[in-house]
């Protein structure tokens, strides 16, 4: 098996989505945000409707970071989040030839605790579509964070332009509840 299959295969132990959500997954430092500050990997699903972005459920999917644990603040994750959007749409925006988009800015707020995870935010995300048109983007999300042991923790995100009401949000939570700890990766 080559390295390339022992990765997926990893991947694909630590998260449950249906087939028809594409995955990829990225080592980190990420390309587009070297500044979010971890070690490890993020691993991505997309809803089949994610580039249908007039669809209710455009724009939808779920990413987890698996990486070193270190010590997480809810100021963290909007640091994190906002350099993660402003790296990504200016990116996209950059391999289109758009203007640069303005600043994302990302607020969070406790949730409920799930079980499972030690800590629960819900977040708005307020960027700019760069995959489209630079046109303005408000984002969801929901964001949980948890100790995986063996030095490991893992962050969750599920997101969409969706209300957190809407039936896509059915789907997002499954594929996050989906999310196991797992074996430690393979690298």
């Amino acid at each position: 098996m080559n390295a390339a299959a022992i990765l997926l295969a990893a991947a694909a132990s630590l998260i449950t989505a249906p087939d028809t959500w594409r995955g990829e997954t990225f080592d980190f430092p990420l390309r587009f945000a070297p500044g979010i500050p971890y070690e490890g990997q993020e691993h991505v699903r997309f809803n089949p409707k994610w580039d249908q972005f007039a669809d209710e459920e455009g724009f939808s999917y779920v990413f987890f970071w698996d990486v070193k644990a270190v010590p997480v603040e809810p100021p963290d994750l909007e640091d994190h989040l906002e350099t993660y959007f402003n790296g990504l749409m200016s990116n996209v925006s950059r391999g289109r030839g758009l203007d640069p988009p303005a600043k994302s800015v990302v607020a969070a707020h406790p949730m409920a605790q799930l079980r499972g995870w030690r800590q629960g935010f819900g977040v708005e995300i307020r960027t700019f579509n760069s995959f489209s048109k630079n046109e303005p983007l408000l984002l969801r999300g929901e964001v949980v964070q948890r100790e995986c042991g063996n030095g490991r923790m893992q962050i969750a995100f599920a997101l969409s332009r969706s209300p957190r009401d809407k039936p896509i949000w059915k789907e997002l939570r499954k594929v996050r509840d989906g999310i196991t700890c797992g074996p430690a990766p393979v690298k």
